[in-house]
């Protein structure tokens, strides 16, 4: 009898380990690794840049976290829209989006996001790569932690331009009557409307075929959207009207953020701000060789040479955003822009992360 009440205490001390030991491995901020499996999704064809960085992004991952965190990828809107994949994220369904601060701002009541994609705020890309890094742009995602959305950093997503099948845009005129598929939110609806056209907010995984099909005229994108989803085949001028730098930023699953301890989120921060200049640099890097494929592929891509009157244009959109955020707010939001502006001007000093600095 004593043999078997040592046998069974021993069992039970063997139970108790087991379950401390699941309670340390198991809870989060224990501090103790755990291998875990994510999931990333993007909008973007494999041939996209975007594509390329998010496996730099899942290795460094996995290097940096010693094997403990494993990411999967889910590219060209394959886990749904970018609506669908934002709510995801929210839920903790899908660990990480690569979206925008105007799509994700509609979890916030105020969409105070949409105010860093005002249009014409950059020069170059030195002055948006440098003030997107700042820690005065981090806090303006700050609000969507509390709906489940954990901002990391702000990848590159370009200068947005015009594409569309009736005729090059040279000045504001030439966009009137022109029907354009823009993202589901009200800053790029707002500006393009400014400029004459008819916007037409729709899904991108819709959009070829929509130009295919005549539904829309044309679309506005970054260059190497243009160029990785072939939109070329289907639409024949591309002016560079720039007339938005459209940020990239990355965001986790506030749920899976807060599970994971602390050496896996160092990891993950650190491989996404690693990222972000090999992305700006990339995107730079390669826009003069997509517009000479895509005109050897019968794309008319004209240059605009006096974006003035593009600008003033824009004016109505300033009022909007004054109107729907505060005067005070779009100004402290410029004199922190024209910081930045002053620091990298056009010809001077480049910038693509923290090192350039």
């Amino acid at each position: 009898m004593k043999k078997g009440r040592r046998i069974m205490k021993g069992f039970g001390l063997f139970l108790l380990f087991c379950v401390v030991v699941s309670f340390f491995v198991f809870t989060p901020g224990t501090g103790l690794a755990k291998e875990v499996t994510l999931r990333l999704a993007h909008s973007e064809a494999v041939t996209n840049i975007r594509h390329d960085v998010c496996l730099f992004f899942v290795k460094r991952v996995n290097e940096l976290s010693k094997g403990d965190v494993k990411i999967d990828i889910f590219p060209a809107g394959a886990m749904g829209s970018h609506q669908a994949c934002q709510q995801q994220v929210a839920t903790g369904v899908l660990d990480f989006y690569i979206t925008t601060a105007g799509l994700v701002s509609t979890f916030d009541p105020t969409r105070i996001q949409e105010l860093i994609e005002l249009p014409y705020l950059f020069d170059n890309y030195s002055q948006a790569y440098a003030f997107m890094d700042t820690p005065y742009v981090a806090k303006f995602y700050d609000p969507l932690k509390a709906k489940g959305i954990h901002y990391l950093v702000t990848w590159d997503n370009g200068f947005r331009h015009l594409t569309n099948n009736v005729r090059p845009v040279y000045t504001p005129q030439d966009m009137k009557g022109l029907k354009i598929r823009v993202v589901q939110s009200e800053m790029s609806i707002n500006i393009l409307q400014a400029l004459g056209a008819s916007a037409v907010p729709m899904s991108y995984a819709e959009l070829y075929q929509a130009m295919q099909q005549k539904v829309v005229d044309g679309q506005e994108n970054p260059f190497m959207n243009i160029y990785a989803s072939k939109f070329y085949e289907v639409q024949k001028y591309m002016s560079l009207t720039k007339h938005q730098y459209s940020t990239l930023p990355i965001i986790i699953s506030e749920m899976t953020w807060q599970r994971l301890d602390a050496n896996q989120q160092n990891a993950i921060l650190k491989a996404a701000e690693e990222a972000a200049p090999m992305f700006r640099k990339l995107v730079g890097a390669n826009e003069d060789g997509q517009r000479k494929e895509m005109e050897k592929a019968g794309m008319k891509v004209n240059d605009v040479k006096d974006l003035t009157p593009f600008r003033k244009a824009q004016e109505p959109v300033y009022e909007w955003a004054k109107k729907k955020w505060g005067a005070d707010k779009v100004s402290e939001l410029l004199a922190e822009v024209e910081k930045t502006r002053k620091k990298y001007p056009v010809g001077g000093k480049v910038y693509f992360g923290p090192e350039d600095k």
